[in-house]
């Protein structure tokens, strides 16, 4: 492998590499720096010269990195954090920010909590960008790299690489069309819930979790919308087995689809509440013990002094509060 010249480097270049890493597109990453795709191109032959590897690639889905562009991208995002956390002021003035915050929050997160943080950004920091990202395989690297700045969700174990902080907790209740013949009820007892079919509310992943969570890059996360296993323990304990009818990725969609079946779902209950009236819906608390659902907030250990982070989560704190 050759040697690598680095006072010869140029910053911009290492900052194109990493938007072309993320991006997988020279029409999105020079967008993202500003630069025309020309520049881009003539930037990334520069690279190649530098480097002697052909870095990314065309392929029919985008650019495609190469064994060795793989290969750096992860600890080049790192240093970059490094680096912008080394230049950032001591303090952080949001009305004079124009930084970017990338959270990554699931379709919950952004239908019940992030409205009330967009607000109050737009309000004390109008010149800041929000990027709302969803959770993918690499969630516990892209904190640690620096390429998000915080999740949002449930998660289990973690490393002590990652800090967290609970921004509020979750009922679940049982959801119905208001017109079912199980609804005429009050109160849905356990035999009711078992002779009825069941949306679940999964992501993808859900099929490599076990008991509803996945582990992988030091970070345990929740992938099923449920209530830790006390539905299944109460019906374990009446003899009953449950009937899944159909699994979707997001709660909303589980929603819509019970306005217009005789499934029953399981749901958070304020998502349920803001779409009960216009979903046609009926709710109910569960007929056993049902434990709420902690919604965390978790970061990079080592940022807790770090004056933008702690404002941002300042913002969650206060938009959490309101709910």
């Amino acid at each position: 492998m050759p040697e690598i010249h680095f006072q010869s480097l140029d910053l911009n270049l290492l900052r194109l590499f990493d938007a072309l890493a993320e991006e997988r597109s020279v029409t999105r990453a020079g967008a993202r720096l500003g630069l025309t795709q020309s520049a881009v191109s003539h930037a990334l032959n520069r690279l190649r010269h530098t480097l002697q590897d052909e870095l990314f690639v065309r392929g029919p889905d985008g650019m495609r990195a190469t064994a060795r562009a793989e290969e750096i991208a992860p600890r080049l995002r790192q240093g970059l954090h490094q680096l912008q956390l080394a230049l950032s002021p001591s303090t952080f003035t949001p009305a004079d920010s124009q930084r970017r915050f990338a959270i990554v929050a699931g379709a919950y997160a952004c239908t019940v909590l992030m409205p009330g943080v967009v607000a109050r950004l737009r309000q004390s920091a109008p010149a800041a960008e929000l990027w709302l990202l969803s959770a993918g395989a690499s969630l516990g690297e892209d904190i640690l790299s620096g390429r998000v700045e915080l999740a949002i969700g449930g998660f289990g174990r973690a490393s002590d690489r990652f800090d967290r902080e609970t921004l509020f907790e979750e009922a679940m209740v049982w959801v119905l069309r208001a017109d079912h013949p199980a609804a005429r009820t009050e109160r849905l007892s356990l035999q009711t819930l078992a002779a009825l079919a069941h949306v679940i509310i999964a992501s993808a992943e859900h099929l490599q979790a076990v008991e509803g969570r996945i582990y992988e890059g030091g970070l345990e996360r929740r992938v099923i919308w449920d209530d830790g296993g006390a539905f299944e323990g109460a019906l374990a304990g009446g003899g009953w087995r449950r009937t899944i009818g159909l699994t979707v990725q997001d709660a909303q969609s589980a929603l819509a689809i019970v306005s217009r079946s005789d499934m029953a779902a399981l749901a958070p209950a304020r998502l349920a509440r803001s779409l009960a009236g216009q979903y046609g819906l009926k709710l109910f608390d569960p007929p056993y013990p049902s434990p709420p659902i902690p919604v965390e907030a978790l970061w990079r250990r080592g940022l807790s002094e770090n004056p933008p982070l702690d404002w941002l989560r300042s913002q969650l704190r206060a938009a959490a509060a309101e709910l």
